[in-house]
Formats: C-alpha cells, sequence, structure tokens
C-alpha cells in the first residue's frame, strides 16, 4: 500500500500544526489538550456514543457523512450517519481510568483528517480500533488493522500529543537530559521505570506510549547491558 508520506514529513506537519495552535504562548503546556486541539484548530465537533460493533473493537469514528455507524440508543441498536467530520468515541472512555486511552483515540481521529490532506490514497470513514490478543482474526481485519496508512495514522496520532518541543521540555524538566538510558536492547533501570511513568503522567499520555515516542525521537541512549549487571544487579559483590 502506497500513501506517499514519509515520517519526516508527519513530524515536521504534526509539530508545527500544534504550534500553530498554540500560537504565542510563552511557555508550552505539560499537556497539549487534544479535545480543544480538535475543537478549536480543526473546527470538528466530537460526540460520545455507545457503538454498537463491538466485535470489531470499535472505539472510535470519523464519519465521512456517508457511511452508517451502529449504535446503541434507547437499548435499541440503530444505524446513524453522522454528519461529514464528526468524531464519535464509545462512552466507555469517558471513565477516568480511560483517560490515556480517550485522548489517544481523539488524535488518532484528528490525525485522520490531517493525514487525508496529506495524502489522496486514503479516503473514506474511519474507525479506531483496539487489538485483542486473545481474538482470532480473519486475514481481511488484520490486513486493515495492520494496514500502512493505520500505522502511519497512529503515529502522526503519537506527535499530536507528543511533539518534539514538548517531549524535550518534559525530558528537561525531569531528567536535565534529552536521552533516557536503555541497556542492551530493552532493559530500563528501576528508577528509571518510575520516572518515565511520572513523565507519561504528566503529558497525557501511557506508559508505553511515552516510550515509543522516546524511541521514535531517537531520545534512547544505549549503553550495555554489563554495566547495567554491575550497577544494578551486583549479585557478585556479595
Amino acid at each position: 500500500m502506497k500513501t506517499l508520506v514519509n515520517a519526516a514529513e508527519m513530524e515536521e506537519v504534526g509539530e508545527n500544526i500544534i504550534r500553530k495552535y498554540l500560537g504565542r504562548r510563552k511557555y508550552p503546556p505539560r499537556c497539549i489538550d487534544i479535545e480543544g486541539f480538535i475543537q478549536d484548530y480543526l473546527h470538528l465537533r466530537i460526540e460520545y456514543a455507545v457503538i454498537a460493533d463491538r466485535d470489531f473493537d470499535k472505539v472510535g469514528f470519523l464519519s465521512d457523512g456517508a457511511y452508517p455507524l451502529g449504535v446503541i440508543e434507547n437499548g435499541q441498536t440503530v444505524m446513524r450517519v453522522y454528519p461529514k467530520g464528526v468524531i464519535v468515541l464509545d462512552r466507555s472512555l469517558l471513565k477516568d481510568e480511560q483517560s490515556g486511552r480517550r485522548r489517544f483515540t481523539l488524535a488518532h481521529e484528528a490525525a485522520h483528517v490531517i493525514y487525508e490532506r496529506m495524502t489522496p490514497l486514503v479516503p473514506g470513514p474511519c474507525f479506531k480500533r483496539c487489538y485483542d490478543r486473545e481474538r482470532a482474526y480473519d486475514l481481511a481485519e488484520l490486513r486493515e488493522r495492520f494496514s500502512l496508512g493505520e500505522t502511519q495514522v497512529d503515529r502522526l496520532g503519537s506527535i499530536l500529543l507528543m511533539p518534539r518541543f514538548l517531549m524535550e521540555q518534559t525530558l528537561r524538566d525531569y531528567r536535565f537530559s534529552l536521552t533516557l538510558p536503555v541497556y542492551g536492547n530493552t532493559v530500563l533501570r528501576s528508577r528509571d521505570k518510575l520516572l518515565l511513568q511520572k513523565m507519561a503522567d504528566a503529558v497525557g499520555a501511557s506508559y508505553s506510549a511515552f516510550y515509543n515516542r522516546l524511541k521514535e525521537l531517537d531520545m534512547i541512549e544505549k549503553r550495555p547491558i554489563d554495566e547495567y549487571l554491575e550497577l544494578e544487579m551486583n549479585f557478585e559483590g556479595g
């Protein structure tokens, strides 16, 4: 699948569109107001509904003005056509513990709007779905779920929530350094895991989303695994 959009392009567009939204604020916010960005900058409406098609894990929907979405109203499933550009989220995402998931779903749908202006090859209604590791998906579902376009939209959504300037400021605030040490390929010190969670909370993202964003921005400092074993394990020292 061709999209004619590359990672560098998404970084530049995503970061600068957030800068435009923030305007001339002297200091960047700790956390991007993604709802405000969608409503005040993109001029789109956000609605919440009980999405009926749970078999396909739909939690978010960007309407094209023609495709009907199944929602539950008064105990009945109805097919509703929302106006073009309306973002519909499942009401389950309104729970406090779903804040990070809600923010990423909103960012994902906002990214679709921006992405469609960057490439002519991704038209139509868009769903944000959650992958269920316990479920057996058929080939068509897997192709859609892992399509290059959806992967790129996910990345653009993460850029909107965590632009480079915000990530740099967060690292300065918590570490006074623009990198996080990783030992070997994957190992973090216990105190850095706690620090990572604090930084993720500060920007309104999940632990894994924040860590993945650090990797995308090359803000990871690779160190030998032996250094970790000597400093953190130190069993040989008695």
